[in-house]
């Protein structure tokens, strides 16, 4: 659901050049500081232990798993919002792409991943730039990769067409992104049950060891208060924009309530012994029943997509 002031917020960003670098600006300053802290945190890695242990993503597929299973091998990809590079080092270790191309709108983020492929001898250039005006070149490509960056995209059309252009006519695209709610405006059945679970979890579940924060009830954020100025900008929009250039041909939706119950940096009070596992596992059964019976919809997308034809057709839109 959009607010009416965050629909306001994007039609001004969109409309106002002005207004949108200062937010491109403000994003740029944020995920700067963010990535390269995260890559270097002992509380994120801690929790990353703590979130395989309890097999967190087990509703998740992966390209990787994903690629195996249809027999898909890649020459040259391109990743966009690429951060410190960690997913294109994956994806060539895995022998799925022979080398990899990455934007980022952060610098820092940029450096550090070309730092690491250079030292490492690694098939993979970077570049810094806002994804938003990218301008790709035609046919270059035969996978790109979109990973958790498009909920911070405002001008999700023209990326998709630009995407769609760059790609070979048998190439594919790989997305996994936050497809909730636009700029956190949680639905009133969302909220209240999340808010009821909370209520009964003991403090040390709620506590973040990566922020320090104790969550004891959720509320929707102010629209253009969220943690940068593009986050879930235009998330809810995302799977309907890009079926206008693209064929699904392979989805997985998950998560409705987890990823607010149990955030990064609280995992690993789950995993200290068996009944705290067993807590776990019965709020990941609760989570995943709400979006099987219908009564939430999900909040994350995984989805491996091909270009429509009419999309790659000369002198025509999508339909």
């Amino acid at each position: 659901m959009k607010s009416s002031k965050a629909r306001e917020i994007i039609e001004r960003a969109m409309e106002d050049r002005a207004v949108y670098a200062a937010m491109a600006a403000r994003e740029s300053e944020v995920w700067g500081k963010i990535l390269p802290a995260l890559e270097h945190s002992e509380a994120r890695a801690a929790d990353a232990r703590s979130s395989a242990s309890l097999r967190i993503g087990r509703h998740m597929g992966s390209l990787i798993e994903i690629a195996k299973q249809k027999g898909l091998h890649f020459k040259h990809g391109l990743t966009l919002g690429c951060g410190a590079g960690r997913l294109e080092r994956t994806l060539l270790e895995q022998g799925i792409c022979e080398r990899f191309h990455g934007i980022d709108i952060s610098a820092q983020a940029v450096a550090d991943a070309q730092e690491t492929s250079e030292r490492d001898g690694l098939p993979i250039t970077y570049e810094v730039g806002d994804l938003n005006f990218i301008v790709l070149p035609k046919n270059a490509f035969d996978l790109v990769v979109a990973q958790t960056s498009l909920h911070h995209i405002l001008f999700l059309e023209r990326v998709a067409e630009q995407i769609s252009g760059a790609l070979e006519h048998t190439g594919y695209l790989w997305i996994h992104d936050f497809i909730g709610e636009t700029q956190g405006q949680y639905d009133s059945k969302r909220l209240s049950l999340l808010n009821q679970l909370l209520s009964i979890l003991p403090e040390k579940f709620r506590t973040n060891k990566i922020n320090g924060r104790v969550t004891a009830r959720i509320e929707r954020p102010e629209p253009g208060r969220l943690g940068s100025p593009f986050e879930k900008i235009r998330s809810e929009e995302i799977v309907p924009v890009f079926e206008n250039w693209f064929t699904i041909e392979w989805r997985k939706e998950f998560t409705s309530l987890l990823h607010l119950i149990a955030p990064p940096g609280t995992r690993a009070a789950f995993t200290e012994n068996e009944d705290t596992r067993a807590l776990f596992e019965v709020l990941i059964l609760l989570d995943h029943l709400c979006i099987e019976e219908g009564i939430l919809q999900p909040i994350g997308g995984q989805y491996l997509m091909r270009p429509k034809a009419s999309a790659l057709s000369p002198g025509r839109g999508p339909t």
